[in-house]
């Protein structure tokens, strides 16, 4: 259903200036909002233009097509010249001319949702649409005929009229342009800071990747390095075993195989016993039976347990003269088995005729136990991972030693659980190295 609204004759400039200001009102009446109605009315002032430019004359003519709403506006140009020669080549924007020609229809075409022409050399014809807005009820024949009735009377001056509304279109258009503008700087900010915030998460994750990459290393020099320590045993016991067998052993020498088995046994034990508690302490499994404990008496059972290691090296162990009574609140066999771990350490490391020295203090609240060697020392690189998993084992040299470089670790776990500290201070290689344990001091004192 086709309802025509106005058409306008285009003789002359005047009439380009009145066909745009009625289009932007009969774009109003249909509802349209002032941005639409600025399109629209640019649609038809070019189109108008090209009438005059290129024909002389012509008509502009506003319908209203849809039996429902929405409907649509169409505006159709009319005109008898001579046509456009080339209308696909205007249209792909590739035909280029001083005089203009074709800016006009492709701006309409970008401007409107329905663009059709048809040109010859009888004339050309070029119709527009636009759907109404959806809010918009539907508007009959007869509704258009008092909308148009109602329209302003143009002014005398009409040009300047239309000069000063497209003043305040073009103002309109450049505060929703600078509003854009801030909101695209807001948005490019918002930008940046989400690129930052990926590229400080990419850095973390290559972090996280290297750490794992480092931690499965240590892990497979760790099985290693367990390997060895369990084959070693298993040979010996195996090797003991198989001499056994024959008929006419002698007792005395059953009982040398059988004290080679003994301690091959044990020293797998230990190695299992290790393996148990580090993995017992990292998840919370281990129930400390805490009671007052002299840390005098706690280093003393620890040097009595690595006396026979330390006699093997001829290592020295030196005590600070005067031990202060000093009482913490712990578990008396974990805490032998923290300083035992951090002897049994200095001496492994330490070369044979070295010396270590077992000092107990008194600092504030705490106590603080140190052990110092003049061993082999520690690598600055290797000094913020000393007491984690598995680093001793990738960093030990001589595997023959005995242990699996969880001491440390054990360490670290079991002194947390005292609610402690250990510290390691080293100068370096072939230096000498320092821990040092504090634990808080019992409130309570003994009679």
């Amino acid at each position: 259903m086709t309802q025509a609204i106005l058409t306008l004759n285009v003789d002359t400039e005047f009439d380009v200036i009145a066909a745009r200001q009625r289009a932007r009102q009969i774009a109003g009446a249909c509802g349209f909002g002032s941005v639409d109605q600025a399109r629209i009315g640019t649609t038809v002032s070019e189109l108008a233009r090209n009438i005059i430019n290129y024909a002389g004359a012509g008509s502009v003519s506003f319908v209203a097509e849809g039996a429902v709403a929405p409907q649509h506006l169409c505006i159709t140009f009319a005109d008898r010249g001579p046509g456009i020669a080339d209308v696909g080549h205007v249209l792909s924007g590739a035909y280029r001319s001083t005089s203009g020609m074709g800016v006009g229809i492709l701006s309409a075409r970008r401007l409107m949702d329905q663009f059709d022409i048809d040109s010859g050399p009888s004339g050309t014809r070029i119709t527009v649409g636009k759907r109404f807005p959806a809010n918009t009820g539907f508007i009959s024949a007869d509704g258009f005929s008092p909308l148009v009735a109602q329209f302003e009377t143009l002014p005398n001056h009409a040009a300047l009229s239309e000069a000063r509304h497209q003043n305040r279109e073009l103002a309109d258009a450049l505060g929703a342009l600078q509003a854009r503008q801030e909101e695209l700087q807001l948005v490019s900010t918002r930008l940046e800071e989400r690129n930052r915030n990926i590229e400080a998460l990419n850095d973390l994750l290559d972090d996280k990747a290297a750490a794992l990459q480092k931690a499965d290393r240590s892990k497979d020099e760790f099985l290693a390095t367990l390997s060895h320590e369990l084959r070693g045993p298993l040979s010996a016991a195996a090797m003991a075993a198989s001499m056994l067998l024959p008929e006419g052993v002698t007792s005395q020498r059953a009982n040398q195989m059988g004290e080679l088995i003994r301690r091959q046994v044990t020293h797998m034990s230990r190695l299992v016993e290790d393996l148990l508690d580090v993995s017992r302490v990292s998840r919370g499994l281990v129930q400390l039976e805490k009671a007052p404990v002299e840390l005098a008496d706690v280093i003393a059972a620890a040097l009595e347990q690595v006396q026979s290691a330390a006699n093997q090296k001829r290592h020295r162990i030196e005590q600070a003269a005067g031990m202060p009574s000093l009482l913490v609140l712990g578990d008396r066999t974990r805490l032998i088995q923290v300083v035992s771990n951090l002897l049994t350490n200095a001496i492994r490391y330490t070369d044979s005729g070295g010396i270590i020295h077992v000092a107990l203090e008194k600092r504030g609240r705490m106590a603080a136990l140190r052990i110092t060697d003049n061993g082999m020392g520690i690598a600055p690189d290797l000094m913020p991972r000393l007491f984690d998993l598995y680093v001793q084992a990738e960093r030990s040299a001589d595997r023959t030693g005995g242990g699996l470089g969880l001491g440390l670790a054990l360490v670290k776990n079991l002194v947390e659980a005292h609610d402690g500290t250990v510290t390691a201070h080293s100068p370096g290689n072939g230096h000498g190295s320092t821990f040092t344990v504090l634990l808080p001091l019992h409130t309570e004192r003994r009679e």
